[in-house]
């Protein structure tokens, strides 16, 4: 059953369990892009047309950081110079979102927290990743996809908190 497309609620022998569906969801993606970044091949979905990126000056040094770290996730980009980059494939699960937005939340992301050790930069990926690619509050999902959901969830090592810290799911005893 659904609470207002933002809530899962399933029934366990002790009671209730509430599982917020976009924090799960968050949780499975961050999950599977840790593991492409550990080295697992990501799947690129080519686009049709590239998309041109440009990005300010002082981006282009932390761009080039992590060039390696955007192909592991199945970014296809490329420098052209300048600050500009062409976008010729996009992680496979994101058509229909804008590669100009998705590259600079990255960005922006990284520059708020600073570079630091790689395990960081590749949590803060994943972590920006998983979130733009999330079942969006509010929708509405199938019977099925919510069974798929919690299936997905709980077969992760972690699956009561996103990987920021917060709350997945909770538990009403009866």
């Amino acid at each position: 059953t659904s609470i207002g497309g933002q809530y899962i609620v399933t029934e366990v022998r002790s009671g209730l369990m509430l599982i917020d569906q976009h924090r799960a969801h968050t949780r499975v993606l961050y999950n599977k892009y840790r593991a492409q970044l550990a080295g697992q091949p990501a799947t690129t979905q080519g686009l049709l047309f590239p998309e041109l990126v440009q990005f300010p000056m002082s981006d282009v040094p932390l761009l080039e950081d992590i060039q390696d770290a955007l192909r592991a996730l199945g970014f296809d980009i490329s420098s052209l110079g300048g600050g500009s980059y062409t976008v010729q494939g996009m992680p496979a699960g994101f058509e229909g979102s804008d590669p100009r937005q998705l590259l600079t939340d990255i960005v922006e992301t990284l520059k708020q927290r600073g570079q630091g050790l790689e395990d960081e930069l590749h949590h803060r990926m994943a972590l920006t990743l998983a979130r733009n690619a999330a079942i969006p509050v509010g929708q509405v999902l199938s019977g099925q996809e919510m069974e798929n959901l919690v299936e997905q969830l709980f077969q992760q090592p972690d699956p009561n908190y996103t990987p920021d810290g917060r709350i997945i799911v909770r538990s009403e005893e009866r």
